[in-house]
């Protein structure tokens, strides 16, 4: 069965899967979409228990060395695990790494082992990447990218992940994207699946790109084939094999699917562009449905062409509320999270996180519970 990931950045460059809660662009005014149902079809599958050992962890910008922990329950509530919130390295935003959580300072990267009883964080490993931006890994490699001082560059920091959560630099590692400048393009967002890693790029007045690293052996990455684009500030990929992905640019509101050929070559599909302002992607488990968050708090779910990657809208979640930034769904598939930052530039914003039921046969999205933060929240998920 087809599955996807997706990744995304904080427009600082700023470590993070799971994005800021303040969008990039311009905010566009008008109203949150009222909610369309959707299609009839196949009988709602019934919401099942989470995995045993399934945590969320959220950072929140008053907080900024801590994970705030807590158990997801069957019915997709949270329950706050004993000892949060987390005392950690780097900036606290975090990805998961296989059953390892990873953070980020301004020039080190850190592995955390978590405990599958009481998600109790330990400090496994850590080495060095100079000014660490966007971040993806699996259970075997985690990259990132950052500066390269040695060739005034800028590129992908690759790493091969060790049972016991010790890092070892990849072969060729760093990997050269371009020459640094103060407008140059630079990496922003990066997703992967077991063939490829892919890079939205973001430049000096919305030049950006779509470029396409080719996995080898151990996670080693060939040569960047790079296809220049508009700025590209999320980007998702087909996982774990397949060549559909697609690109989100938070600036023009346009969405875009982008094919990749065997050899690493991405060519450029459908495209459409929100009425509302964008903020984040993201294709469920079943490689199905396309789920695209706006600032409104509104999840605008698609169906997705599994042939040729094509999407069509089939309805709207219900509003989570003003200050939506990003998107995650839990590894069972069938609870997504949404961040939410309170900011006066967009009144009835309040800091939160929302859980939502999603139902992966028919694409139906329920609104579940909020959870107040202290600051403006960013989240992970993770599951052993």
């Amino acid at each position: 069965m087809k599955t996807f990931v997706s990744a995304g950045n904080t427009c600082a460059l700023a470590l993070l899967l799971i994005l800021s809660l303040i969008g990039c662009g311009g905010v566009r005014s008008g109203s949150a979409p009222t909610p369309t149902p959707m299609p009839p079809g196949a009988t709602p599958t019934p919401t099942p228990a989470a995995a045993h050992g399934t945590f969320v962890y959220v950072s929140n910008s008053s907080s900024t060395a801590q994970l705030t922990g807590y158990r997801m329950n069957a019915d997709g509530t949270l329950t706050l695990l004993p000892g949060s919130p987390f005392t950690v390295n780097g900036f606290p935003a975090a990805t998961p790494a296989g059953n390892f959580l990873v953070t980020a300072s301004s020039n080190m990267i850190f592995t955390y082992a978590v405990d599958p009883v009481s998600g109790a964080l330990t400090l496994a490993g850590s080495a060095a990447v100079i000014g660490p931006g966007g971040v993806v890994a699996d259970s075997n490699n985690i990259y990132m990218s950052g500066d390269i001082p040695a060739s005034n560059s800028t590129g992908i920091y690759g790493f091969a992940v060790s049972a016991n959560g010790m890092l070892t630099s990849l072969a060729g590692s760093p990997y050269v994207f371009t020459q640094a400048c103060d407008f140059c393009d630079v990496p922003f967002a990066l997703a992967l699946n077991n063939t490829f890693l892919i890079q939205g790029g973001v430049g000096f007045h919305g030049v950006g790109d779509f470029t396409v690293y080719p996995r080898g052996a151990g996670g080693v990455l060939g040569k960047a084939q790079i296809l220049g684009t508009d700025a590209e500030e999320r980007v998702a990929i087909e996982h774990p094999t397949g060549s559909i992905s697609y690109g989100l640019n938070t600036d023009d509101f346009s969405l875009t699917e982008f094919t990749i050929s065997p050899s690493g070559k991405a060519a450029i599909g459908a495209q459409t562009f929100a009425d509302t302002q964008p903020e984040d992607i993201l294709v469920d488990n079943t490689g199905r449905f396309l789920l695209l968050l706006d600032l409104t708090g509104v999840v605008h779910v698609f169906s997705i062409n599994p042939g040729n990657g094509n999407f069509s809208q089939i309805g709207t979640s219900e509003a989570a509320g003003n200050g939506a930034g990003g998107i995650i769904m839990d590894p069972s598939g069938h609870f997504v999270f949404m961040t939410q930052g309170a900011n006066p530039n967009f009144p009835g914003s309040v800091n939160q996180i929302t859980v939502f039921t999603f139902d992966p046969a028919t694409g139906a999205m329920k609104k579940l519970q909020n959870y107040p933060q202290p600051g403006s929240p960013a989240i992970t998920v993770i599951a052993h």
